[in-house]
């Protein structure tokens, strides 16, 4: 498994492709977390968690830009600037039209690359995902506190705060998170995870009024004790795309891929829908 870098103006974006069955490519977008650190170092883990996906098709992971000077990240992190790079990506790799899997920040980028450039997506599913960041809303109040530790690089409380609100209402802390909470760490790159949050915020940044345009089958799943993306949220994103699946997990917070009940048989089931 080799990281592929894809240039982009300002920068480059990281993908690693696992070959698989003969089913649609799938591009796997993952969080605002994904900013923490570069694809780099992570193959064996990705291509553990992708490898049941890859039985029945290409899957190819897409990392967040890299930009050539970190003072350019608020510019290159805004999502419909990362859709624009992503299509490059696909460009490169010669694939497309593709599904698309998305999870929470990434699902607003799908979004823009799906209204964009219809031609490229041709499925789509998407995880805790909003379309907006409502001003003076607890969404925006929650990552205007995230930037503000992460500025001050008090990575502690951060992820301690973090562990916290990723969980489901009513379970103790997401296995995850708890552990970079325990560790510590500093993030490699947190300018990018900054620079996109920063850009989640903007209003230029929110993709609802154009969710209409949306014409492809799109599943929509929601965990109904999400702290991060209210649940309200991702209904509005499903009640906007015309003839999308909504589906919930009542015991299920923030973090669907790993905690939504049967999440990968759902979502295969709805990706071989789409297999020619």
């Amino acid at each position: 498994m080799t990281i592929q870098q894809h240039p982009i103006p300002g920068g480059t974006i990281e993908s690693l492709t696992l070959p698989g069955g003969t089913g649609m490519p799938l591009v796997v977008l993952g969080g605002v977390e994904t900013g923490f650190r570069r694809l780099s170092g992570t193959e064996q883990l990705l291509g553990r968690r992708w490898a049941s996906r890859a039985e029945q098709r290409p899957v190819t992971i897409l990392g967040r830009p890299i930009p050539d000077d970190p003072a350019d990240a608020n510019r290159i992190m805004h999502p419909r600037v990362i859709a624009d790079g992503v299509a490059i990506a696909l460009r490169d790799l010669g694939i497309g039209p593709v599904s698309i899997e998305a999870e929470s920040g990434g699902g607003r980028i799908s979004l823009w690359l799906t209204v964009d450039r219809p031609e490229l997506v041709d499925r789509l599913v998407l995880a805790a995902v909003s379309s907006e960041t409502p001003p003076n809303s607890p969404m925006a109040a929650r990552m205007g506190r995230w930037i503000e530790l992460a500025e001050a690089g008090e990575w502690e409380t951060f992820f301690g705060m973090m562990a916290q609100q990723m969980k489901a209402a009513s379970e103790g802390e997401s296995g995850g998170f708890a552990a970079a909470a325990s560790l510590q760490p500093r993030p490699a790159t947190p300018e990018r995870f900054v620079g996109e949050l920063r850009a989640t915020l903007d209003p230029s940044s929110f993709v609802t009024d154009r969710l209409a345009e949306i014409g492809i089958p799109v599943l929509v799943l929601a965990g109904e004790l999400d702290q991060v993306v209210p649940l309200a949220a991702t209904r509005q994103v499903a009640d906007a795309i015309p003839g999308s699946r909504f589906v919930t997990d009542p015991s299920c917070g923030h973090t669907v891929r790993s905690s939504f009940t049967d999440y990968d048989a759902v979502v295969e089931a709805f990706l071989a829908e789409g297999d020619r």
